[in-house]
């Protein structure tokens, strides 16, 4: 793992004591801390069926194929980590992996989980708008799902930068015509659970951004995808082989034909 020394790891904790005070991220935090079935946030993916796997796994597989590095050895900061479900899978890839998150609930899940399936890992609460790492003090900064509940994803996006030493991966929902069609029939929505708008990003407004903080180097892939935060029932029919042929058949052409104008964003900064 890194070395940190005990003042690294108390100035990632402070930022806690001024998140409560906002009130926006207040109400994110009592969600998050509170109002989430900590039995499924600990163990998502595993045992949610083919389908989903399928999908989460083709996001990360998505964001290390633009990012264009063996990540093997590497260490990676995963902001906005959440209860450590993507923070696992870096640490599959064999990274060394440290993940942060806002909500100490979510924290502790992680660490439940890093002790359930055996991976190592270290967790910290901080503020992802906020980091108190020293600059590039990781080879790869990651966020996967987490910058469009931000308050200000673009001051998370700069942080990200400064702490990054090879490269920045951003995994997370982009504006799309597909999405706005999908909040008008009820599908998505522009407001989540939590309380916060749904802040999903511009391609090129984050390129820009990433450009100004000095990474000359910008992939981005958009995929059509769609799956809910827990998986729908029926998600279980397609643990048949065959359905879940059909599934992934139909899933490539779709992204074949409409994959470019996508709602989900993979881009990678080097």
């Amino acid at each position: 793992m890194l070395n940190r020394g005990p003042n690294l790891i108390k100035q990632a904790v402070e930022p806690e004591q001024h998140l409560a005070q906002n009130g926006s991220w207040s109400r994110q935090r009592h969600f998050y801390d509170e109002e989430c079935d900590p039995e499924f946030e600990i163990t998502r993916p595993h045992g949610c069926g083919r389908l989903y796997d399928f999908l989460i796994e083709h996001k990360f597989r998505t964001g290390l194929a633009v990012l264009g590095l063996d990540i093997a050895g590497m260490s990676v900061l995963e902001v906005c980590c959440g209860s450590g479900m993507m923070s696992e899978k870096f640490v599959r890839a064999d990274a060394r992996v440290t993940g942060t998150d806002f909500s100490p609930a979510a924290i502790a899940r992680a660490r439940d989980r890093a002790r359930r399936y055996h991976f190592d890992a270290t967790f910290l609460v901080a503020d992802a708008e906020n980091l108190a790492f020293s600059n590039h003090s990781f080879d790869i900064v990651a966020v996967h799902d987490g910058l469009h509940h931000l308050d200000n994803p673009e001051r998370a996006i700069r942080e990200m930068a400064r702490v990054a030493r090879r490269g920045v991966l951003i995994l997370d929902p982009a504006q799309a015509a597909l999405t706005n069609l999908a909040v008008k029939l009820g599908i998505a929505v522009d407001v989540e659970e939590a309380g916060n708008p749904v802040r999903r990003l511009d391609p090129q407004a984050v390129a820009a951004t990433l450009r100004k903080a000095g990474f000359d180097r910008i992939i981005f892939r958009r995929t059509l995808m769609y799956y809910p935060h827990e998986p729908y029932r029926w998600f279980a029919w397609f643990d048949h082989p065959l359905l879940f042929f059909l599934f992934r058949t139909a899933f490539a052409g779709a992204n074949l034909a409409l994959g470019r104008w996508g709602n989900k964003l993979s881009l990678a900064a080097r």
